[in-house]
């Protein structure tokens, strides 16, 4: 490989400046284009990478400063650990959604509603007198001809998506292999790549540990928090669903899981319908059976864990977050339920940065009461007055990475 020689510095032309950046912009559409299909799982080995650094560090001294046999190590852990137990849970939901699909077209008859509706045919009276003074009114069987169709469109969808999961079996196991890989190489090279990192972006040392610091609290906040909320709270939802005898027990379980990353709705989008369609199919004992304990379970996690494994690491307001896990997951999928909160905390960061140093050189200066200029308290990230104290001329770039 030729190795790049560096001249002294020398004032380019305006051609040579024009040149450069039209083929960095076009190397870097290509780029990006070829890295697209990949973008998520880099993204997601970044996240894993930042948050097994320290562990990798504690296992590769351990080894003797071994640092590919530590990588390695953790590695493999996490296909046993993460790989197995999914894929498996992949091909339940496939088979349970098909399932479902014939649940909501064959057992949901509409005898059995018919049957179930009757019994409240003092309430519709009720709502029909209500409803008078409008001219409109309900009958039963209007209300089973709308429910038998909504259950109907329901299955066809699940089924749709349990057959979609089993086509893309194969290209999550691929892209689990590849998230592992980068993965080892990030351990492995982290500190190479950190140090490029620092050198690239045109930031203070501090503003970017302050991004990076940021950056990890709230993946740990998120994996350790939300994750293992939301995992006990699929789990004990779909241990709920097998012990009543319900359909799809993984299936719900595993919706219950991603659903207990959201807050204020949580859990509740699967219990709350389920307890009316029980309390419809005329099986009441059932319904407060799985209301009960799983309204319990949401509220300990929501109220008492989540905030002993998160603590005050994001700072977030409840509604930024919640925001950001649905438009995340509606832009990106289940990645989005990470990506979401971390570019949100990402931007804020950014204009936290730009509200301490940078602003108060964009205002127009201010004129005290003796007529001399004043610029602005341009109070530093950690209370400094003076932007150049962090990286003043003489200082050192790259003293964070010792």
């Amino acid at each position: 490989m030729v190795e790049y020689v560096r001249t002294p510095w020398r004032q380019p032309s305006r051609a040579a400046w024009i040149t450069l950046l039209i083929a960095l912009l076009l190397s870097l559409l290509v780029v990006l284009r070829m890295l697209a299909v990949f973008m998520s799982v880099i993204f997601m080995a970044l996240v894993a990478a930042g948050l097994l650094y320290q562990p990798f560090r504690t296992l590769a001294v351990l080894l003797n400063g071994r640092r590919r046999i530590a990588a390695g190590l953790i590695c493999l852990a996490l296909v046993l650990a993460l790989m197995v137990p999914s894929a498996w849970i992949a091909v339940e939901v496939s088979r349970e959604t098909i399932g479902f699909y014939q649940l909501s077209t064959q057992q949901l008859t509409e005898r059995t509603l018919s049957d179930a509706i009757q019994s409240y045919q003092a309430e519709i009276d009720q709502l029909n007198q209500l409803l008078a003074p409008f001219g409109a009114s309900v009958t039963p069987e209007e209300i089973v001809e709308r429910i038998t169709t909504a259950a109907a469109g329901i299955g066809r969808f699940f089924y749709r998506q349990g057959v979609s999961i089993a086509t893309g079996l194969v290209r999550f196991v691929i892209g689990f292999l590849v998230w592992v890989l980068t993965l080892y190489f990030l351990l492995v090279d982290g500190r190479a790549v950190r140090q490029w990192f620092r050198r690239v972006i045109p930031l203070a040392a501090d503003e970017q540990n302050l991004l990076r610091d940021r950056f990890l609290d709230m993946a740990g906040s998120l994996v350790i928090g939300n994750g293992i909320a939301g995992v006990i709270q699929g789990i004990g939802g779909g241990l709920a669903f097998y012990l009543l005898d319900l359909q799809g027990p993984v299936l719900w379980g595993v919706v219950m899981a991603i659903l207990g990353w959201i807050p204020l709705i949580g859990i509740s989008a699967v219990y709350v319908p389920a307890w009316a369609i029980l309390m419809l199919a005329g099986e009441p004992g059932k319904a407060f059976a799985l209301l009960i304990p799983l309204m319990i379970l949401a509220t300990v996690s929501e109220s008492i864990l989540k905030p002993i494994l998160v603590g005050r690491r994001t700072q977030l307001p409840t509604l930024l977050v919640f925001f950001a896990l649905l438009g995340g997951f509606d832009a990106f999928g289940p990645v989005g339920l990470i990506v979401g909160p971390m570019m949100m905390t990402v931007f804020l960061t950014l204009v936290e940065i730009y509200r301490d140093r940078y602003q108060p050189f964009l205002m127009p200066p201010t004129l005290t009461a003796d007529g001399q200029k004043l610029i602005g308290e341009a109070q530093g990230l950690e209370g400094t007055t003076d932007p150049d104290a962090v990286d003043g001329p003489g200082a050192d770039p790259h003293a964070a990475d010792h």
